[in-house]
């Protein structure tokens, strides 16, 4: 093998280490259908209420703020393992991807040109909200709110998991974007705070993130199935 196709192969190896991650962009596309999921049930669930007991003439934004509501048993269920059901897809996803041609893994810094930052600041900001909202809950003190403080610390919780085995920006903000809302569904438990007014408002700023992220999958995924083909096309040479 000459000095030309050694290069062309290690060039190879290095575009395909920078574009796997994240299921080569797939990941994204599993994690953005289990966001717009969720954000429907909640939608459908808030205007069922709103159509069962609103007053004449009330508007739906604000019978969400004058009505306390409390997520169902099924909506909190599905909140809480959103994030954990979509970072064990992304493992999924990854798993069958590498199962082409191998993990190759390259510098932090070439995952992705476009999004950077430290790579603990998605899980942080994941665990500082969770902190924050089940201190409000606690605040508040009511029975009920039992169940949506454990599944909030077990969303944080979770964020240590998937920010230390990951070092894919677009992978960590990823998991951001559907741990940020599932943890807004759970802290609607408490009515005095009444975050069910301000989920869907939620909902539709990390959708309108993941769409970005969305489009930097595309991307990945189209620069991995460029690589895929110069794989495919290599050919072991007799020296």
């Amino acid at each position: 093998m000459n000095t030309e196709q050694l290069a062309h192969m290690a060039d190879v190896t290095r575009r395909y280490g920078r574009f796997r991650p994240c299921g080569a962009g797939l990941g994204v596309v599993w994690a953005g259908a289990l966001l717009g999921t969720l954000g429907l049930m909640t939608l459908q669930w808030t205007w069922q209420a709103y159509t069962a007991d609103a007053l004449p003439g009330q508007s739906f934004w604000r019978f969400l703020r004058a009505t306390p509501l409390t997520p169902p048993g099924w909506l909190q269920l599905s909140a809480l393992l959103a994030p954990f059901v979509g970072w064990l897809g992304l493992v999924a996803i990854q798993w069958w991807v590498d199962g082409q041609f191998g993990a190759v893994t390259t510098e932090a810094e070439a995952c992705s040109r476009r999004l950077k930052g430290p790579r603990w600041m998605a899980p942080f900001l994941v665990m500082l909200m969770a902190g924050l909202l089940a201190g409000v809950l606690v605040w508040d003190g009511q029975l009920a709110e039992v169940r949506g403080v454990a599944g909030i610390v077990a969303i944080g919780a979770w964020a240590l998991v998937w920010g230390r085995q990951s070092r894919d920006q677009l992978t960590l903000l990823v998991m951001f974007a559907l741990s940020i809302p599932s943890i807004y569904v759970l802290a609607a438990t408490d009515t005095n705070a009444k975050f069910t007014a301000g989920n869907l408002a939620i909902f539709a700023t990390y959708f309108v993130l993941m769409l970005f992220l969305v489009m930097q999958g595309i991307a990945r995924f189209s620069g991995f199935v460029r690589v895929r083909a110069d794989l495919m096309a290599m050919r072991p040479v007799d020296e």
